[in-house]
């Protein structure tokens, strides 16, 4: 079985584009959209418009060639619950580095957010029957699995596997959620650990890597009844095509400063939001241009695309 997992696309259309063309000389049999397909990124509409035609009809089916199956990342929950006005994300509603949040949210149809919202935490293959299944983050907790594909873990779809992940953590969730191939994302890096039977594996992103390189990266496995074959993939795109589209679309002009950040982290690949907000927190900056302008004056190396 040739299971395909690419992930975090954050509205970058031509990166997207590039994946589904390298896709159809892969063959999988399963592809799974492991989350964060929108928000950062120019792109949100059209990236959706271009995954829902792609949507597998149902769920609990056998494998069939390049069946496409989804998951709830973190920055699609975000939306979701943005549009809502959900009172947990209070502090964020007048935040500058969520302006491209309120952006994004703006450009989509409520059948787009309803969509979304509904999305599965959890992918799993079923080892005896090897059907496909849409799961709660709560469901399929001690059953052993042939492949188990959520953001982040089982536990939480911001609990990346990577190698800043204790073997100790990585453990528990291998207890708790059993499978031959435990797969996630949200780090935007590529990984992969044997730990035991399982091997742990991160798909990387398609969107906006933060390993330095700029191309387009998801994973393919091979699982045989005796070995399993990785092959992480890095596809050329049109990188320029990608960072036009931040102007063109207006989200430079609209999206402030998170705009500005997001821009760099898809151009240089390097991960760029969260250190800068460490940064700011530890000097006792705060979070605006005037830091930002300081925050790359002070570490220009991290700007070299």
């Amino acid at each position: 079985m040739r299971v395909a997992i690419l992930s975090d696309i954050h509205g970058n259309l031509p990166a997207l584009e590039a994946v589904l063309a390298d896709l159809k000389e892969v063959q999988a049999h399963l592809v799974v959209v492991n989350g964060d397909l929108v928000n950062r990124g120019p792109s949100n509409r059209e990236v959706l418009e271009r995954l829902l035609n792609l949507s597998s009809s149902h769920q609990g089916r056998a494998l069939a060639p390049l069946g496409f199956w989804f998951t709830l990342g973190n920055h699609d929950d975000l939306l979701v619950k943005w549009a809502r006005r959900d009172p947990e994300l209070a502090e964020l509603y007048g935040d500058p580095l969520f302006q491209p949040t309120a952006w994004s949210v703006a450009r989509l149809s409520q059948t787009h957010l309803d969509w979304l919202g509904n999305l599965p935490f959890q992918i799993v293959v079923d080892e005896i029957s090897q059907k496909i299944l849409g799961l709660d983050k709560a469901e399929g907790m001690g059953e052993k699995v042939l492949v188990r594909v959520t953001h982040g873990s089982p536990r939480h779809y911001r609990e990346g596997y990577d190698e800043h992940q204790t073997l100790g953590i990585l453990s528990e969730i291998g207890e708790d959620y059993p499978a031959r191939l435990l797969v996630g994302s949200h780090t935007h890096r590529p990984f992969m650990y044997q730990l035991g039977e399982a091997l742990v594996l991160n798909s990387g992103a398609v969107g906006a890597p933060f390993n330095g390189d700029v191309r387009a990266q998801y994973v393919v496995v091979e699982v045989g009844e005796n070995h399993v074959q990785v092959d992480f993939r890095q596809i050329p795109y049109n990188l320029q095509a990608a960072l036009q589209a931040y102007y063109d679309s207006g989200l430079m002009e609209e999206g402030g400063l998170g705009a500005d950040i997001f821009y760099h982290e898809t151009r240089t690949a390097r991960s760029l939001l969260m250190p800068f907000w460490h940064w700011a927190q530890a000097a006792g900056c705060p979070r605006d241009w005037d830091s930002w302008r300081l925050y790359q004056a002070t570490h220009p190396e991290r700007f070299i695309g």
